[in-house]
């Protein structure tokens, strides 16, 4: 595949999926947007049941910018017959899962997307840039990467990686098994929290001991949180 575009993107997550939207009101424009998974996937790892976004589902991926686009979370809900059962419910923030879903539902509709492809290298050439990827070469005149960020371990606990010890952006992936286990949770944030309510709800088996360390000097959860 070698191919000529107006604007490229290097992963697709929220950010890059908000742009391959926006654009896809715009035929004019070329795009294309590259992924090396196989699907979309939203912090697959962190969907606890329950757990609700801190911000208003009206910034969703193009509402802000353009409100009657029909990639919204609304008409996503009009699409899926949600959308009277939303209004009867009178939330203001909504589930992770069900966000996760609506993130899903927009990637499955635009054609611009293309996962499986990894970008292997990005040179810059006369009138723009040259993506190298599984595929061939795409000559793009813009390139916008949103490959997301690396889960930060402190460098005191990269040597102890293994099953006992781990970043949380995976561990509704992993087998744990922790009935009578004493147990450390490191950082004060939403999924700091949301971890060790699971913990306290016994997800894992009831644990010997927990405790919940965060540098912050005291816990302050939005009221959505």
């Amino acid at each position: 595949m070698n191919d000529e575009i107006d604007l490229a993107g290097v992963g697709i997550g929220p950010f890059n999926l908000s742009i391959a939207a926006l654009a896809d009101d715009l035929p004019e424009l070329r795009t294309r947007f590259f992924e090396r998974r196989e699907r979309f996937a939203w912090h697959p790892g962190l969907l606890f049941p329950g757990s609700r976004m801190q911000t208003s589902f009206l910034k969703d991926l193009v509402t802000a910018v353009s409100p009657t686009s029909p990639h919204s979370f609304i008409n996503y809900l009009v699409e899926h017959g949600r959308f009277h059962a939303f209004l009867a419910a009178e939330s203001s923030a909504i589930e992770r899962l069900e966000f996760a879903d609506y993130l899903g539902w927009v990637a499955g509709r635009l054609s611009s997307l293309r996962f499986g492809l990894e970008v292997r290298d990005v040179r810059s050439v006369p009138g723009g840039f040259e993506l190298r990827h599984d595929h061939g070469r795409t000559l793009a005149r813009h390139v916008v990467l949103g490959t997301g960020r690396v889960p930060a371990v402190p460098e005191c606990a990269r040597a102890h990686l293994g099953p006992k010890c781990f970043h949380a952006i995976d561990i509704l992936a992993r087998p744990l098994h922790l009935q009578g286990a004493r147990v450390a949770v490191v950082g004060g944030g939403q999924t700091g929290a949301e971890v060790v309510l699971e913990l306290l709800r016994g997800a894992w088996g009831e644990v010997a001991e927990l405790a919940w360390v965060s540098r912050r000097l005291n816990f302050e959860p939005l009221d959505e949180s």
